[in-house]
């Protein structure tokens, strides 16, 4: 092969290689995008706490009664909403702990260093995670 066949090859190879990092660049961003669309435009639940008050109080024109009665009731329920997390959550770790046990027993050694610490970042972000551990 000739020098001038190899710099056409190189230049090529360069092409291609900006080509296919602009389309995986472009898929993540727009994956990015389209997530937090969905987040964005779905109608808030009662899970999602101040928003969902919000969102009630511009709908439905509350009464400053209305507000401050509805506001304890969401409030309340958010307590008792984590008072049936904290008695499930052990049976929930347990399964989580298991399935992990069972995915570490499929990978090579250093596979399992690698789960490990994705099992350590999971945690992280994990609110409940962080929630036992700050108490």
């Amino acid at each position: 092969m000739n020098s001038q066949n190899r710099t056409w090859l190189k230049v090529w190879g360069v092409v291609f290689a900006v080509f296919f990092l602009g389309c995986v660049t472009g898929a993540a961003l727009s994956g990015i995008y389209m997530s937090r669309a969905d987040i964005e435009s779905r109608t808030p639940s009662i899970r999602d706490g101040e928003l969902y008050f919000q969102v009630l109080k511009r709908e439905l024109s509350l009464s400053p009664e209305q507000e401050s009665s509805i506001g304890q009731i969401l409030n309340d329920t958010r307590n008792d909403y984590k008072s049936v997390c904290a008695e499930v959550r052990p049976r929930y770790n347990v399964l989580r702990e298991q399935a992990r046990t069972r995915i570490r027993e499929q990978l090579l050694p250093d596979q399992q260093q690698h789960f490990d610490t994705i099992v350590t970042q999971e945690n992280c972000n994990c609110p409940d995670q962080k929630e036992a551990g700050s108490h």
